[in-house]
């Protein structure tokens, strides 16, 4: 039961982070530039629950926008799938508490995914001015979605807190009930 509860609320939190970052941000962009929400979801979701769940939201979050933006079905859920398995994979080497790690990562991930952008849809068509694809797109970009990822750190640390409570008390619950069975059998 606890694994379904836990596929559901990430599927809700994924189709959320779509919404908002489709219909929601696009109205609050500034000179058309909005944060990378899906990546956020990506990189805090892989750093707090591990690599399986990091991996399976970033190829959700990359599959769906592939199917609504992508030329190319895979691009977007290859590199989410990457940016899920590289920050899951880092994630036990950190505290689940400290949160300066997933805002490098975050970083580090907008710069890196732009790169491809910019790579896949400026300089394979022509289009060499990286300069000023730098100033007008990545850097704004990675400023807004910085400061988004800094301004919900307090409420996914919170989140995080009530679901490891949570998860505690349902392994005290379930050692109690099989410590019944045991002495109830015996």
């Amino acid at each position: 039961m606890a694994v379904i509860k836990k596929v559901l609320l990430q599927a809700v939190t994924i189709i959320a982070a779509f919404i908002l970052h489709t219909s929601i941000f696009p109205r609050l962009s500034f000179n058309g530039i909005i944060p990378n929400v899906l990546l956020l979801v990506t990189v805090f979701s892989s750093f707090q629950q591990g690599l399986n769940t990091g991996m399976v939201t970033g190829v959700s979050c990359g599959l769906l926008c592939d199917v609504f933006y992508g030329s190319f079905l895979g691009v977007y859920g290859m590199f989410y799938l990457l940016i899920g398995f590289f920050t899951g994979s880092m994630a036990h080497f950190f505290y689940k508490d400290e949160l300066v790690f997933p805002v490098v990562i975050i970083a580090i991930s907008d710069l890196l995914y732009n790169f491809v952008m910019y790579v896949t849809n400026f300089l394979l068509r022509g289009r060499f001015d990286f300069q000023a694809y730098f100033q007008s797109v990545i850097l704004p970009e990675l400023v807004y979605t910085l400061v988004l990822a800094i301004l919900s750190l307090p409420f996914i640390a919170l989140l995080n807190r009530r679901a490891r409570r949570v998860h505690i008390e349902e392994k005290e619950a379930n050692v109690g009930n099989a410590e019944r069975f045991v002495e109830k059998n015996t």
